[in-house]
């Protein structure tokens, strides 16, 4: 007997058992219909189906287990790992500047850990990653980093404004969002499992980079969390190769593969760089796009004015962070549309009836080299009665 992929790959539910079961019994002769509910036979049956539809379960997910585009959840692991050589990857712990003002004549400074700051809205908590200082009467940018991994800490710009270290006369913000990733995806491990094929070839095909930049780690052997790379061939025999994370620039030197550039820019030289071609690597740099926008929805999605801008200033960080580098390239032009950001705020809840985004006025023109991110949010939110759906 043959039987199709798809077939192979769907499992069969209990009730769908029984029914198999029923009409191979009465198909023997046996009158089914003369059995009282809750017999024994019944009961068995029942029971045997519930067995067999999570052996059939089992089946399917073995079945998926062998196709890269079938698998999923820690099938798609297993096929990664053993078919392609693939980790999937961890979460990543959202990253980046915060600004320190500091208004009095006292200046500060201390390490690693030792300023602590938040996000009053969602309670998202972040250390310095090393040595800071703040002089007196002036301004200082400090790297961050969250406590915890994954989405949930992320911070959109602005949002990072409670010190937690006592600092008398200080005042804290993030003029970039910080974005943190939960466990990667199977869309995104099924990319990164096509590019393996990629670095394969002597060639220096686009995945080969692709691979390369979004596996390498630093010096640690910590994943530096590359989630989007652009290639251009420059016509001389060399390529430019621009990489960024979710949160935007990656921060180093090309030159020094002690940072975290550098790794990256090491990890191309070493397993995508053909010979007689000269991959020139650097960091995309952060186009940052301040949104500001007026939102309807009705009451009865139960949110306060407050928890609409949250989830909205949450989906619009994770629109951007997804965007390419070099933007959506449509007819020739690069660019985030406005109906994008329209779309992302209307998505975040069905009460929403009206969306009206007053900037970007229009359309975003990006270069090549730049990758998007999310400015300040200024957000107008109305509640409207009624809307029950």
């Amino acid at each position: 007997m043959s039987y199709t992929l798809a077939e192979l790959t769907t499992a069969q539910t209990a009730d769908e058992v029984e029914a198999a079961i029923y009409t191979a019994v009465e198909s023997r002769g046996a009158k089914t219909t003369a059995w009282k509910p809750g017999a024994v036979v019944r009961t068995i049956i029942a029971g045997v189906s519930i067995v067999l539809a999570a052996l059939s379960s089992l089946v399917a997910s073995i079945a998926s287990g062998g196709f890269l585009e079938l698998a999923t959840g820690s099938w798609l692991t297993l096929v990664a790992r053993y078919v392609f050589g693939v980790e999937r990857l961890d979460g990543t712990f959202a990253t980046g500047d915060v600004t320190l003002t500091n208004a009095s004549a006292t200046p500060y400074s201390g390490g690693a850990d030792d300023l602590i700051v938040a996000n009053s809205t969602t309670d998202a908590v972040y250390r310095s990653t090393g040595a800071w200082s703040v002089p007196a009467f002036g301004v200082a940018d400090v790297e961050v980093s969250a406590v915890e991994a994954g989405s949930d800490s992320t911070s959109p710009a602005g949002d990072i404004d409670t010190l937690v270290t006592t600092l008398s006369g200080v005042t804290v913000s993030n003029a970039a969002a910080l974005v943190g990733t939960d466990e990667e995806e199977d869309p995104a491990l099924r990319t990164r499992c096509l590019e393996r094929t990629g670095a394969l070839s002597p060639n220096g095909p686009k995945d080969a980079y692709g691979y390369a930049a979004r596996n390498a780690v630093n010096s640690d052997g910590d994943a530096i969390g590359v989630t989007r790379v652009a290639t251009e061939a420059v016509g001389d025999g060399s390529i430019n190769v621009w990489v960024a994370t979710a949160s935007g620039a990656v921060t180093g030197d090309p030159a020094d593969p002690d940072t975290d550039l550098g790794a990256v820019a090491a990890a191309i030289y070493e397993q995508s760089e053909p010979l007689s071609v000269e991959a020139v690597v650097d960091s995309a740099t952060a186009l940052t796009i301040p949104v500001t926008y007026e939102v309807w929805i009705y009451t009865s999605a139960g949110l306060t004015a407050a928890e609409v801008e949250a989830l909205v200033s949450t989906a619009l960080t994770a629109l951007l962070a997804a965007t390419p580098i070099g933007g959506h390239l449509v007819s020739g032009a690069r660019r985030v549309y406005v109906d994008d950001i329209s779309a992302a705020i209307d998505a975040v809840d069905a009460r929403i009836f009206h969306v009206d985004v007053m900037a970007p006025a229009a359309d975003v023109v990006v270069d090549i080299d730049e990758v998007p991110v999310l400015g300040t949010v200024n957000a107008t939110v109305h509640l409207v009665a009624g809307g029950d759906l």
